[in-house]
């Protein structure tokens, strides 16, 4: 079964999916590529919340924004932030979770990382 099958029949709240058009544009705002399994994620979904845990997304305003969300936490960071996407904000101790274009899955807190885990969907099933 694949990590979108199991999104699908978990309790998980999904959203609408966005089309390439506007992942290819995040892109291009970001100045990086969208890793492929966080791409899928937004193709299919949109956004995703888990429990109380939010996945950032296309396809809304606001925090829940990818782009949004990311821009202004590089903004903060000072440079830190530059070569990744901003996926998750723990809300707890300025933790945020990070991907790079590699899909490499890392805890971004107060200038430290920890990589965690090495593809977006082994983060989101992890939340599952």
């Amino acid at each position: 079964m694949s990590f979108i099958d199991e999104i699908k029949k978990s309790d998980a709240d999904i959203y609408k999916g966005v089309n390439a058009e506007e992942i290819d544009a995040a892109e291009q705002q970001l100045g990086m590529k969208i890793p492929a399994t966080y791409r899928e994620v937004l193709s299919e979904f949109g956004s995703i919340d888990i429990g109380s845990d939010e996945i950032f997304g296309l396809g809304l305003k606001g925090y829940l924004n990818v782009v949004e969300s990311t821009l202004k936490e590089r903004e903060l960071a000072k440079g830190e932030l530059d070569q990744f996407i901003v996926i998750q904000n723990l809300g707890i101790d300025g933790i945020l979770i990070v991907v790079d274009e590699n899909d490499n899955v890392y805890e971004f807190k107060n200038g430290d990382f920890k990589n965690l885990l090495s593809s977006t969907a082994e983060y989101i099933l992890s939340l599952i």
